[in-house]
Formats: structure tokens, sequence, C-alpha cells
């Protein structure tokens, strides 16, 4: 899939695939993560492995296994950070080597279809509320799901450096869509970012799909902290 290339940098390797094709075989410390799941799950979680080992294959990278922790996040091989996601229709990855400066990745895939009513408190906070609302009725819903995705984006993003479970309402989205880009602003302290840190990530909606996409990279502050620096 162009497009996920597109959303990502040079030097991120990038991989799809159709989740109801049939996976490769997993590898054995893959395989004990799944070994009881039900066979949706299982072919979820190897078509996801499938998609990273290609996308470790367009940058030179000998394929390898990627199994789970107990949080249920990918561990990735040393040196190696990356993201995965699925959902009907589409699975893909997207892996860099943290060699050339990359921190996390984070991708969110989501069928570009509006969002539940319901969910609605439950995803945004009243300010984007207040902006969904203010939108022609027929993209509201689709604009909502757009946010939803790009907080799942920030929570893979965040998770692997910050280690804290965060909620929907820890981080505010504003989406720019004539630039398809979205800032992403914490209202918690998920160390290293903090309140009112920002993050900068780029989404795109074609195909049937919306997509996410954040790559962040590492830069030294004067100070003795480490900043960050999303691309965009």
């Amino acid at each position: 899939m162009s497009l996920l290339a597109t959303l990502f940098e040079p030097g991120v390797g990038v991989a799809t695939a159709d989740p109801s094709r049939p996976a490769a075989s997993l590898y054995p410390a893959e395989e004990a993560f799944v070994s009881h799941a039900v066979e949706q799950r299982r072919r979820e979680f190897a078509i996801g492995r499938d998609c990273a080992r290609m996308a470790m294959r367009t940058l030179g990278i000998p394929a390898q296994a990627v199994p789970a922790g107990g949080d249920r996040a990918p561990i990735w091989p040393d040196g190696i950070v990356g993201s995965i996601s699925h959902c009907d229709g589409l699975c893909g990855a997207v892996v860099a080597r943290r060699a050339h400066g990359f921190r996390s990745l984070g991708l969110d895939i989501e069928p570009a279809s509006p969002l539940d009513d319901d969910l609605m408190d439950a995803i945004c906070t009243g300010q984007e509320i207040d902006w969904l609302e203010a939108l022609p009725a027929c993209q509201s819903g689709l604009m909502a799901r757009a946010i939803f995705s790009a907080k799942e984006t920030v929570y893979k993003t965040q998770y692997p450096l910050s280690g804290q479970l965060i909620d929907f309402h820890a981080v505010s989205i504003r989406l720019d869509m004539a630039a398809a880009r979205f800032a992403a602003t914490f209202h918690v302290n998920a160390s290293p970012f903090r309140v009112d840190e920002q993050l900068q990530g780029r989404f795109a909606i074609d195909a049937g799909f919306i997509v996410t996409a954040m790559a962040l990279k590492s830069v030294q502050a004067k100070t003795a902290r480490q900043e960050f620096t999303t691309w965009a």
C-alpha cells in the first residue's frame, strides 16, 4: 500500500497485507503467545508478524521473531522499533533502526466509517467534541473516527518509552484536514512526556481506511533531559 509509505519518512520500512490471506508459520516465541487463542486472533497475530518481517526486509534486516510481552505489546528485536495495526480488510507494520535516530513508531489502521455516537464521550475531550459538532454532519462521525485512530497511534508511540497506560482523555488531538496532519497534546505526565508536550503526526483517508502515523526521533536538548521531535 503506497499510501502507508507516504506517511513516514525515508528510513522507515513499511508493509501491508490482506488479513484474510494465509499467514506464514510463526516463530516458536510468537506461537507461545497465541497457543490458546481463537482462530481469528491467531490469524490477525500471524499476519501482523508477516507484515513486520516484510517491513524488516525492506530495510535489509533479516527476518526475526517479534513476540509479545505480558502487556500484549510487540517485543522488537534489539536495535529496532516498530508498530503493527490491523482491522477488517487491512494489516500493516512499520519498522526502523534505532541507529538512525528513531526512538518509537506509531501506526493505526481503522475502517473509514463514522465512530459510534455512544463512544464519543469516552474517546473525545470536550474541546474535540465542540470541534466535531461545528463540522458538517456528513464529516463529523468520520473525523471522530480519525481522532480515535490518532489517539491509538499516540498511545503506541509513547508506551514503549513511558511504559504507562494512558486513557483517551490523556491527550487531545487537533486535526488539520487540509494538510492531513495532526497535533497531539498531553494532558498528563507520562515520563519522558510532560503535560502540554505536543507530538506531530500524519493521517490519510483512502480506499476505505483511515491510517494515522507517527515517527519519533530523539534530539539532544541543552539540558540533561532527552527531548524528542516528530517528523512532519
